[in-house]
């Protein structure tokens, strides 16, 4: 088995787009034939893809989603890969069709969040995975879901945690200068499930409560009703002098390294690439108590947990991390930093997809 597609989307900036290139790159590396391609033109990690030879084709025209099933079927036919591992809903599910029309490919289905609620759609995708050859979520939340609610899928499931690279999100080698404002970094789309909101709710709390922060939240906007009520409440709440939101950074490691803490405050979430990130630059961490996040982080030994949907335990929560001393600080960065190193080695990752291969 020597020639592999990856199939998603677009390669724009979110973390399944930084895994599946990051897994293509290593992929291509260990003597695979590999090509990415993707469908909406959004083409963030299209340059790191470039940087290391694999090919990114955009198929403009499978863009309009009547066309995408028979242009990919197209391609696909022509290209003739020996595996085609998808990451994203829309892909998988195209994937699986055609290996139920008889295509001979060896197919990966990878899931990437948790699953909230269980649509018609949800449905479908989970009936047609039944052609799927190995289906991979990336967190233990997402296991749990599919084999309870899907058993029949149960023997084709396995976790593949996400990667972080280590070599590059490294902890800085300069002390930042101890002041009285604590600097938190978010990343993360401006979309509904990160509960930007309740976030900016609680950063105004603690604001009032006489400390001073700093927030820098780095992620796409989508231009969206979401987007604009995130906006809304920031200036209702007055606190646009301490808390930026910034357009996504291709060096988001120098960002890490700026901050004192990183914060992570969605309702659900899959394995999150942004945390891993985070812990590998030896950051404490801020995050909500849901789904795989307590298996990461350690409450009190590399970070902090919260409800989510409680805006005063959000804020004291951040009070109560800033209010440890320095080198307890420093401590549970370290131990993040440790966290990661363990768990998140990309020679672990692509080696558990080859094994599958």
């Amino acid at each position: 088995m020597k020639r592999i597609l990856c199939l998603i989307e677009s390669l724009g900036s979110g973390g399944a787009e930084r895994q599946l290139s990051g897994l293509a790159v290593m992929l291509k590396q260990r003597g695979y034939e590999v090509e990415v391609w993707y469908y909406i033109k959004q083409e963030f990690y299209l340059p790191f893809l470039k940087e290391n030879g694999v090919c990114g084709r955009y198929l403009s025209d499978a863009a309009k989603p009547w066309k995408r099933f028979f242009v990919l079927r197209k391609h696909i036919k022509a290209f003739k890969p020996d595996a085609i591992i998808s990451y994203s809903a829309s892909p998988s599910m195209i994937a699986c069709l055609l290996r139920c029309l008889g295509s001979a490919f060896h197919l990966i289905v990878s899931e990437r969040s948790t699953t909230q609620t269980i649509t018609n759609r949800v449905k479908l995708r989970f009936f047609l995975y039944r052609w799927a050859s190995h289906i991979v979520p990336n967190s233990s939340s997402q296991e749990a879901f599919i084999k309870q609610q899907f058993p029949k899928l149960k023997d084709k499931v396995s976790v593949i945690h996400n990667y972080v690279d280590t070599g590059l999100f490294t902890p800085s080698s300069d002390e930042l200068p101890c002041n009285d404002e604590t600097k938190i970094i978010c990343v993360g789309r401006l979309v509904l499930p990160k509960n930007i909101p309740n976030f900016i709710l609680a950063v105004a709390k603690v604001i009032n409560k006489g400390y001073k922060v700093k927030v820098n939240w780095f992620g796409q906007d989508l231009n969206d009703d979401y987007s604009s009520e995130c906006y809304k409440t920031l200036k209702e709440q007055g606190i646009s002098n301490v808390f930026t939101f910034h357009e996504p950074s291709a060096h988001i490691q120098e960002e890490y390294t700026k901050a004192d803490v990183f914060c992570l405050p969605s309702f659900y979430e899959g394995f999150p690439n942004v945390l891993c990130e985070a812990m590998s630059c030896g950051l404490p961490v801020l995050c909500s108590d849901v789904c795989d996040n307590p298996n990461i982080i350690q409450n009190g030994e590399n970070g902090l947990l919260f409800d989510p949907y409680s805006v005063e335990d959000i804020a004291d929560t951040i009070i109560r991390f800033i209010n440890l001393d320095i080198d307890t600080k420093k401590t549970l960065g370290k131990k993040s930093r440790q966290i990661a190193l363990s768990l998140f080695s990309p020679n672990a990752f692509v080696e558990k997809y080859l094994n599958i291969l």
